[in-house]
């Protein structure tokens, strides 16, 4: 067995046990964090953006497909057509729409 040092075994040793830059460190992961978190924001914007014209591009061809629909609703039951026009028709399909979703949503136990 060896009973002599290492010089730069030594020297290696001693940088390691130098205490890290703390302040310096904090400061780029901060950094980073807030570039991470603005490109994400951005991305948002731009995905929104995108839905928003691609919806208003295809406004007419929902709007008579809609238009269609009740239409056909109110051919198919006539009792229930004046319902669907009212604004009172059309807050209680909201509703029923949103339980909907709401019952269909996966579960978060």
């Amino acid at each position: 067995m060896l009973d002599e040092w290492d010089p730069e075994l030594t020297k290696a040793f001693a940088q390691a046990r130098e205490p890290l830059a703390g302040d310096r460190f904090m400061a780029n992961l901060l950094l980073t964090i807030e570039r991470t978190r603005r490109i994400r924001m951005w991305l948002q914007i731009f995905a929104v953006v995108a839905v928003v014209i691609t919806v208003s591009l295809n406004m007419p061809l929902v709007l008579e497909k809609m238009a269609s629909a009740v239409r056909f609703a109110g051919d198919f039951s006539p009792t229930y057509a004046e319902l669907l026009i009212t604004p009172w028709g059309w807050a209680a399909s909201m509703l029923i729409g949103v339980w909907v979703l709401f019952r269909t949503r996966p579960s978060r136990r």
